[in-house]
């Protein structure tokens, strides 16, 4: 090999992270699912006809409900299950998902269960279309939320202990509900945790137009299917790519965890680290393919953050975040272990040297 390629060959590996011969270069990088959708980034708008249909859910005192639409919500400030003294929690839901169903009830008693005023936003007229369509609504939906934050913040909501969590489609609503939030008073929601923010009609576009660390005080994203149904970009002050973000791991073994059940273990994962605050630990990686690879385990020196509540809000980056194959899934110190990594637990089957094999 001559000088002038291996200087080459240096290059390109201290500025993308990638070994010289490595054939994705030739072979080509995913463009991810459902990249560009035609139309979707039209505005939209939603005739005032139609807001009697956008509720909001508010859930307290041993899990009982009450819903609100638009034209009411400002209600909701004295609702006897809300005490705007307390730290609020707003759940966006996803695609074609419903207050009714369980992801968001999951949420809502693990956060009442923590002393947080909780309200799901009832968004499934507009989310429950073509999909195409629902990501155009958001941007609209997102509006019409913030608007009444705007009503309860008159009311006494403070922005600083209001929190926005959103899975899947619900993760980019979030952003637009903060986004509007911001213009509409000039001030930030505290904090925006994104579950597996839809990368389908969001990953082409620019920052301004999906999740982006701007939108709230602290951002914080977990990654767990980024070429499908997910999104790969950094999207937040800290961002979690969980065994790399493009697949999990599956204890069965003869069956992998492809990308719907890797978009939706995002949920199991972050209720298990709602009850284990410590024990995910991710490791700071240089770039997203970095954490791709799982190749973050020699860096030095070596940073962690976990993933959750506690997330270190001051140590912002990429993080690679190891965990087991089943729930509740967390590997604590052991996440910093290269020999733990789920993929190379999937089996021992070739840790002989036997030279002759057979089925």
């Amino acid at each position: 090999m001559s000088v002038r390629v291996l200087v080459l060959c240096v290059q390109v590996f201290l500025l993308f992270s990638v070994e010289c011969g490595d054939p994705r270069s030739e072979e080509g990088y995913p463009r991810g699912f459902m990249a560009v959708c035609s139309g979707s980034t039209k505005p939209a708008s939603i005739p005032r006809s139609q807001l009697k249909y956008l509720f909001f859910v508010v859930q307290g005192k041993g899990r009982s409900r009450k819903s609100y639409n638009y034209w009411d919500a400002k209600n909701i400030a004295t609702d006897p299950r809300i005490d705007l003294r307390r730290k609020t929690m707003v759940v966006a839901i996803g695609y074609l998902d419903s207050t009714s169903f369980p992801i968001s009830g999951m949420f809502a008693n693990e956060y009442e269960a923590k002393g947080y005023n909780v309200i799901l936003i009832d968004n499934q007229r507009f989310a429950t279309v073509h999909y195409y369509l629902a990501s155009r609504l958001m941007r609209p939906v997102g509006k019409h939320v913030a608007e009444v934050l705007v009503e309860l913040t008159r009311a006494g909501l403070d922005p600083t202990n209001t929190e926005l969590l959103g899975f899947s489609l619900g993760g980019q609503t979030a952003s637009y509900i903060a986004k509007n939030y911001q213009q509409m008073t000039g001030k930030n929601i505290s904090r925006i945790t994104a579950l597996e923010p839809s990368g389908p009609c969001f990953r082409t576009l620019s920052s301004q137009e999906r999740l982006d660390a701007s939108n709230a005080d602290f951002v914080q994203v977990v990654h767990t299917n980024i070429d499908g149904y997910g999104m790969s970009a950094r999207m937040g002050h800290v961002d979690f790519y969980v065994n790399g973000g493009e697949f999990q791991p599956t204890d069965l073994n003869v069956y992998p965890c492809t990308a719907t059940c890797s978009h939706f273990r995002v949920l199991s994962l972050w209720v298990s680290a709602m009850r284990n605050p410590k024990k995910f630990i991710g490791i700071k990686c240089n770039s997203i393919q970095e954490a791709r690879d799982s190749a973050c385990y020699n860096i030095v020196p070596l940073s962690t953050n976990v993933m959750g509540e506690n997330v270190n809000v001051t140590n912002q980056g990429i993080f690679y975040l190891s965990t087991d194959k089943v729930f509740p899934y967390y590997l604590g110190k052991n996440g910093l272990k290269p020999e733990y990594d789920s993929w190379r637990k999937i089996s021992n089957i070739n840790d002989g040297n036997e030279t002759e094999v057979y089925t």
